[in-house]
């Protein structure tokens, strides 16, 4: 709030004006329709302007006290003529009320600074709440696409808008319901920075080894057969390990909850094995990793295994990568994409499949090799017949038959021929009025019974 100076305007009871001594503006103080003592500036030098203006807002709070105003509507319109920046602050310190990471909270720093600062950028000046708009945000992501940053980058901005709007809306400050459906996304699959890749089985082997020496195996082996990310790394303690069950409790801040899942037999041999070497005797709350491993540490480890940070194809091989390592063989082992979800501790299995699985050209192929040969239909070809059959051959095969593919046009033929006899049958079998119809009935369906032998026989 602007320093005032003490000397005072009063307006008949009706509110008050100060002036601020540095801008020289006239600041009202009055009641609002809630009976809150509220300050506003008139943003006028100018005392007859203020006082004007301190008289239209008295008698519009009359008017809301008398019942012929809506509160709310004042509110809202109130609120949107505040800087947009309040707001801003309003939304962060409600943010920050929930249990967040210190990355969480700087990056949704970040973004909503970014998003008033583009917002500025294109008015020109300080942004209000209804300069808020889905049009000048979807302008501030095209502004970062074309500024060379990626469809992702441009998305945290959207996604930062929609949830700033979102608590507008729940507040009552302003109706912005509907952002979601006006600022589209952007497609991020064809604009992807970065892109990690699955590490080979002798990669693994590899850096497990060249870590094993500086006593940083079980870092990495909790990151493949568990999937946990650096920060959870960071946060396992010895007591979230329960080797009577085989499980590991996994406290997930970035969705909020704590997952147990099963260990690889292999994992639950490292940690038993490390533990006495990284902590004896130490306690369940205990971490098992006093100082989580750096990056520049772990890039360092990864080039003491032969393993180059991008391949030729730009793709990445890090921490993280491992992740996506597990992904890729739980694939590979015929897991059910919502089981290897549950095991990455996706909420969609859809990101699984996108993001953690890499499969290639070698694991289609193999795929395709898996596939039965399509059976051949065989033929028999015959001199004589002898109920639909070759001469001599009802039981057996003799060398008089042959093999060869079922063509289409003789199978229409040998449907066409059976249609014709079947009509001939039946016309030739067609009763007299004094004929018996159970006796006809009996009659045709041995007729039509004959006619399909034969013609299944003669098809092969």
């Amino acid at each position: 709030m602007p320093k005032t100076s003490s000397k005072t305007r009063r307006g008949n009871g009706a509110g008050s004006l100060v002036q601020d001594p540095r801008s020289k503006r006239w600041i009202a103080r009055f009641h609002d329709a809630y009976g809150k003592r509220i300050s506003r500036s008139t943003k006028t030098t100018n005392r007859r302007d203020a006082e004007r203006m301190l008289a239209k807002w008295t008698e519009e709070i009359g008017l809301v006290h008398a019942g012929l105003v809506d509160p709310e509507d004042v509110r809202r319109r109130d609120e949107r003529t505040r800087p947009l920046a309040d707001h801003v602050r309003d939304y962060y310190a409600h943010f920050t009320t929930k249990p967040r990471t210190k990355q969480s909270r700087e990056g949704k720093a970040y973004v909503l600074a970014r998003l008033l600062r583009m917002l500025r950028d294109q008015l020109g000046r300080e942004p209000m709440l209804e300069d808020f708009t889905p049009t000048r945000v979807a302008r501030a992501m095209r502004a970062r696409v074309d500024a060379g940053r990626s469809a992702r980058t441009a998305n945290f901005v959207r996604q930062a808008a929609l949830a700033l709007a979102g608590w507008i809306t729940a507040e009552g400050r302003a109706n912005l319901s509907d952002f979601p459906a006006r600022i589209p996304r952007f497609d991020e699959s064809q604009d992807r920075r970065l892109v990690r890749r699955a590490l080979a089985p002798d990669e693994l082997s590899r850096l497990f080894a060249a870590a094993d020496d500086r006593d940083r195996r079980l870092w990495y082996a909790l990151a493949y057969y568990a999937g946990l990310r650096r920060g959870e790394l960071g946060r396992v303690t010895w007591g979230d390990v329960d080797f009577e069950h085989g499980t590991i409790a996994i406290r997930n801040r970035k969705a909020g909850r704590v997952d147990v899942l099963p260990m690889h037999d292999e994992l639950v041999a490292e940690i038993r094995d490390a533990r006495p070497l990284l902590a004896p005797g130490a306690l369940p709350t205990s971490r098992i990793f006093k100082t989580p491993v750096h990056g520049r540490t772990q890039l360092r480890d990864f080039a003491r295994a032969g393993i180059p940070k991008r391949d030729d194809d730009g793709r990445v091989a890090d921490l993280h990568a491992l992740r996506t390592t597990l992904g890729t063989n739980l694939a590979r082992a015929g897991v059910p994409v919502q089981v290897a979800a549950r095991a990455m501790r996706h909420a969609d299995p859809r990101t699984t499949q996108k993001h953690y699985t890499a499969l290639g050209l070698v694991d289609v192929a193999g795929a395709i090799g898996r596939l039965a040969p399509v059976a051949e239909t065989v033929v028999v070809e015959a001199t004589g017949t002898c109920d639909g059959r070759p001469a001599g051959a009802q039981n057996t095969p003799t060398s008089s038959t042959t093999s060869r593919r079922t063509k289409p046009r003789e199978t229409a033929q040998s449907v066409a021929n059976l249609s014709t006899e079947i009509g001939s049958a039946t016309h030739s079998q067609s009763p007299t009025p004094r004929e018996d119809k159970g006796r006809f009935a009996t009659r045709r369906e041995g007729v039509l019974h004959s006619l399909f032998t034969r013609a299944l026989s003669s098809a092969g």
